[in-house]
């Protein structure tokens, strides 16, 4: 048996609100959408992200199923890698977006990190990558 991850799909609240999020904020290309389900796919480099209308989910999952979300979810979070955090923050904060902390160093594992939600209060981490310092 062989699995290969192809895609993260979050189930959102707000459609309309996410998709222009994700396609004019943070300028994902749409790959493919469907206007009618209220589904859209993201080139998201390597790997799709794609959003989908979470009313519209009881048509794919059970009904005996429980769906819940909790608005301070952190049990998935998108990263994206950057050039320059302080540049993406700044950028970001043009439009609206309310960073959760200020850029972090990590240089054990060589990186600077932060985060914010998108109009669905999915966690998204920003990453920029730098030299790894081993004491």
């Amino acid at each position: 048996m062989n699995f290969q991850y192809v895609y993260t799909r979050l189930n959102v609240e707000n459609f309309q609100t996410c998709k222009a999020f994700y396609r004019d904020v943070l300028n994902l290309s749409v790959k493919f959408e469907d206007e009618r389900d209220e589904y859209v796919e993201f080139d998201a480099g390597s790997l799709r992200i794609t959003l989908f209308n979470r009313e519209k989910l009881t048509d794919f999952i059970s009904r005996d199923e429980s769906l819940t979300y909790d608005s301070h979810s952190a049990r998935v979070v998108l990263s994206f890698q950057v050039s320059n955090v302080e540049e993406a923050v700044a950028y970001l904060q043009t439009h609206g977006v309310e960073m959760l902390n200020v850029p972090t160093n990590y240089p054990d594992r060589g990186f600077i990190s932060t985060c914010f939600r998108d109009p669905d209060n999915n966690l998204i981490e920003l990453e920029q990558m730098t030299d790894v310092l081993i004491s």
